[in-house]
């Protein structure tokens, strides 16, 4: 699907704000609410958007990403492919191509439930997937696709994240019921969550706006398929050597001002970081890669791979119960 310059400028409004009414993004984009509703909903016949999401830091309920990177050994791709998109600890899917044939985030509370987590998803896809590489997610921050209206990004803006330190926050029965409903579907509004959880609007505005403070919800966005607008996503590991604070802040920096940057990932494993690049093509993303090397020379050891399909599975609260 070919984006127009209304399209790309309803999806970056819609990426600041998911939740936002279309007459919001009218205003702002200079048309009207019901040219919006069309626009959105065609982007999602389309699949450039799939759902509307929402944005959770589970590190605040305990929580820890684990990346695992692999590759194919066997014949058995779909039934892997399959397995891991059910299994109630991935929240994130993906097949790759490069040095990694696949790759799938684990949600754990601590380094010993990975293990065993990891072990038996191991000992299920034996002879299926194998060439493990597993990077703990120390923090994710999601960037706004600035690159959509060719705009420069601002380093100091809010981004939502996950991860740094652990948190101890609880979710009762109801923050639980709320939090589920409002995951599947951003965009729902107070009243058909209600409906849908069996309580008072008011209090699903109230327990909203508390998950929000709480730093829980950390914002709303719709999940963003750039190959269906022929772009590609392309995933950049750096190796930093002798790593200090002040090279970690000027990485930091460098993607929260790169408009292609729309991930970036500090993790503790072979590599430190993941940056994840949307470009137009090959030729884009080694440009891109060039001018990181020549802004951070000493940024160490890249190594790139191509993203085919960045949402097989992408779900940051995939409770079927309440975390305990």
């Amino acid at each position: 699907m070919e984006l127009d310059s209304l399209d790309r400028k309803i999806l970056l409004c819609l990426e600041q704000d998911g939740r936002q009414p279309a007459k919001a993004i009218a205003r702002k984009v200079r048309s009207s609410g019901d040219v919006v509703e069309y626009r959105v909903r065609r982007m999602e016949k389309e699949g450039v958007i799939g759902r509307h999401m929402t944005l959770v830091n589970f590190s605040e309920l305990g929580y820890i990403g684990h990346g695992v990177f692999c590759c194919f050994v066997g014949e058995k791709r779909n039934d892997a492919i399959e397995h891991l998109k059910a299994h109630e600890s991935v929240y994130w899917l993906a097949e790759f191509g490069g040095r990694f044939d696949l790759a799938f985030a684990v949600m754990a509370r601590d380094d010993f439930e990975f293990y065993s987590i990891f072990g038996k998803i191991k000992e299920k896809l034996h002879g299926t997937l194998g060439g493990w590489k597993v990077a703990i997610r120390m923090q994710l921050v999601q960037l706004p696709r600035s690159y959509l209206i060719s705009s420069e990004r601002d380093e100091k803006a809010a981004a939502p994240y996950f991860g740094k330190a652990l948190g101890k926050e609880k979710l009762d029965e109801t923050d639980f019921s709320v939090l589920k409903a409002i995951s599947q579907d951003a965009r729902m509004d107070t009243i058909a969550i209600a409906k849908k959880v069996k309580m008072p609007a008011s209090t699903v505005a109230f327990r909203l706006k508390k998950l929000q403070e709480r730093k829980i919800i950390q914002g709303f966005s719709p999940q963003v398929s750039c190959q269906k607008y022929d772009f590609q996503s392309y995933q950049l590991f750096l190796e930093v050597e002798n790593l200090d604070e002040e090279k970690r802040q000027k990485i930091l920096n460098y993607a929260q001002g790169s408009p292609n940057v729309v991930f970036v990932l500090e993790t503790l494993g072979e590599w430190n970081f993941e940056l994840i690049f949307e470009v137009k093509d090959q030729k884009e993303f080694q440009a891109k890669v060039a001018a990181l090397r020549a802004a951070l020379p000493w940024a160490g050891k890249m190594e790139s791979g191509i993203i085919f399909d960045h949402y097989v599975k992408y779900d940051q609260f995939p409770f079927e119960k309440q975390p305990i």
